[in-house]
């Protein structure tokens, strides 16, 4: 049973298209990891998988009651 699934999911930014049609599933258990250049779109996976961003395209599904944390890459501390 998948706890993540994405489905056609196409993410573009301007006329750069990140992500075309990527499909896939992870079920409950599974052990995964993203790897590839900067740029390949690791991060807007990891994005569109927690839900702060959503493909132009495509759908991305989550188990209901699913709970996915995003730490962003570079912190921003108030100098206060």
């Amino acid at each position: 049973m998948s706890i993540l699934r994405f489905a056609g999911v196409t993410r573009e930014v301007g006329t750069f298209v990140i992500l075309d049609a990527v499909e896939g599933a992870i079920a409950l258990g599974d052990r995964i990891g993203l790897v590839g250049p900067n740029g390949a779109g690791k991060t807007t996976m990891l994005r569109l998988a927690a839900g702060p961003e959503e493909p132009e395209k495509g759908t991305v599904q989550r188990k209901r009651g699913l709970s996915i944390g995003l730490l962003a890459q570079e912190s921003h501390f108030d100098a206060a």
